[in-house]
């Protein structure tokens, strides 16, 4: 794992997952899970945020395999997987897709 610390002090380690046109904002040559770490009570949006990803490009998140919205808190070793706005969405998790 590629380990990316966010801008403030971090207590708390999560993983992420970019797909499709995401995958540029990792890290260079990191295609599996991301490690960030990020200050307690942080939010999915922060977790975008600190790979300088635009909240605009994600369509859809999933928080542990639960679609979930950005404003959703994250505790330490959440996963989360991020799918862009390109990325065909299920009828059951339209209410997820971002901006709704």
């Amino acid at each position: 794992f590629l380990i990316f610390n966010a801008s403030q002090l971090c207590c708390g380690v999560i993983y992420l997952k970019l797909t499709g046109s995401l995958l540029p904002y990792g890290p260079p040559g990191q295609l599996g899970l991301i490690e960030i770490s990020l200050k307690d009570g942080s939010t999915v949006r922060e977790a975008i945020q600190s790979l300088k990803i635009p909240a605009e490009r994600v369509k859809l998140v999933l928080v542990n395999h639960t679609a979930a919205h950005l404003d959703q808190p994250l505790k330490e070793e959440d996963k989360i997987s991020l799918f862009p706005i390109e990325y065909p969405v299920f009828p059951d998790w339209k209410a997820f897709i971002k901006g709704r």
